[in-house]
């Protein structure tokens, strides 16, 4: 019973911890198209900055779009 517990657990925190690096590195890979594209957005609105992200899809540097498609 222990063992099915503590598994459940990890399995969960796994999950949490590795959305949370993607975001994480989004924010860190993206923050120069962030700052050239996506000036006016503050960093907390989520939602928004990943919309304006996608109206410059194409214009974001190399290592922010393999990030964004990811945490898409």
């Amino acid at each position: 019973m222990r063992r099915g517990v503590a598994l459940a657990i990890l399995v969960l925190t796994a999950g949490a911890t590795q959305a949370g690096v993607t975001h994480y590195q989004l924010k860190v890979e993206c923050k120069f198209d962030m700052e050239q594209y996506c000036k006016s957005i503050k960093k907390e609105l989520r939602r928004e900055m990943r919309e304006c992200l996608a109206s410059h899809e194409k214009d974001l540097l190399p290592r922010c779009q393999d990030h964004y498609k990811e945490a898409r």
